[in-house]
């Protein structure tokens, strides 16, 4: 008897560093990008890029004066391009602190003291928005609908909600079950969303509401215990080339408390390609199946900076061996705009 398809999202944020080495666009974006397509092509998957729309407008900006970003402009608009026209999806992630960011010859500084949407005020908002979007629709050929809030930071929602519905953006893919982060420049908290596949909303993504001109679909989510992570810093200790990203720029470092809960207690994440974490996917699959909504999406996501040759070995073995697997993109959702919330997918 024939497995049972199940849907699956691969949803990746294309984006640099945004600690204090920012990393190469052809490090942390063009080559560990195409390395995925390689993989990924051999089985027809196709992938959907959240793509970081305010480094473009700055590469822009500045390639006047630095025609090393013309070049860098040029070739991650040719790569977004070609990958559109191959069938991937590209739609709408956003980091507004690259509009206090600036560049030098001594590369990019990073000002991440508004990090979050939230931080601008209406106007700006609506300006960020509009533009990133329209830079962004310049690099596909499909509509771009979807959103997902750079750092997870979507809440309070109702406060930035008017600039996404003023631009036609109505799906969401940021919120995975039980996300939390106390942070205080960068929180959320997803803890109490539905436990269903998709669902509407208006004002707040964790409450339902039918005619919502919202739409969620979130993030595949897995518990992983303590013991993950200490391998995690093992291995990283060891530096081993296999599991060494691609990308060659410096994360934003998180407060103790972040570390403290990874390494002392179940935490709950998303499901990710990204490093060792791409060895967790059978057992999220397994996990996903056993769910009681037989139509929600298998969405798990990553980092084409954070990408490793162990991750894509595992996500090359997972997808061999996983003939279940129907490869869909936001582009093939379009329908739940416009069903009501108890249609199914």
């Amino acid at each position: 008897m024939a497995k049972k398809k199940v849907k699956l999202l691969i949803s990746l944020d294309y984006e640099l560093f945004f600690g204090n080495k920012s990393g190469s666009v052809e490090h942390s974006l063009i080559r560990p990008t195409q390395y995925l397509l390689n993989v990924v092509n051999k089985y027809d998957t196709k992938i959907s890029l959240f793509v970081d729309a305010g480094f473009l407008i700055k590469l822009k900006q500045y390639s006047a004066d630095f025609p090393i970003l013309t070049d860098q402009y040029a070739s991650v608009k040719k790569q977004l391009k070609s990958l559109s026209e191959q069938g991937h999806d590209i739609q709408l992630h956003i980091h507004p602190h690259w509009q206090d960011s600036s560049y030098s010859s001594e590369g990019w500084l990073i000002n991440t003291k508004r990090y979050r949407l939230h931080d601008f005020c209406p106007q700006e908002q609506d300006e960020i928005v509009t533009s990133y979007k329209q830079e962004l629709e310049s690099c596909t050929e499909q509509e771009i609908f979807a959103f997902r809030a750079g750092g997870w930071c979507l809440q309070p929602f109702e406060e930035i909600k008017q600039s996404l519905e003023n631009n036609n953006i109505w799906l969401d893919s940021t919120l995975f079950t039980d996300g939390c982060c106390d942070d205080p420049s960068r929180s959320f908290n997803f803890k109490g969303m539905p436990d269903k596949a998709w669902w509407r909303f208006t004002d707040d993504p964790l409450t339902e509401q039918q005619d919502g001109y919202f739409t969620e679909l979130p993030i595949s989510a897995i518990k992983t215990s303590p013991l993950f992570f200490w391998k995690l810093a093992f291995h990283k200790q060891l530096s081993s080339s296999k599991f060494s990203p691609f990308g060659d720029g410096k994360a934003i470092i998180h407060d103790k408390s972040y570390y403290i809960q990874r390494l002392s207690r179940t935490t709950c994440g998303p499901v990710s390609l990204d490093g060792c974490k791409a060895g967790q996917l059978d057992k999220a699959l397994n996990e996903h199946k056993n769910k009681a909504d037989p139509h929600a999406v298998f969405n798990v996501m990553g980092h084409p900076k954070s990408l490793t040759p162990y991750s894509l070995e595992k996500l090359n073995i997972f997808l061999k061996e996983h003939h279940e697997l129907q490869s869909i993109t936001y582009q093939d959702l379009h329908h739940l705009r416009d069903t009501a919330a108890k249609s199914k997918i």
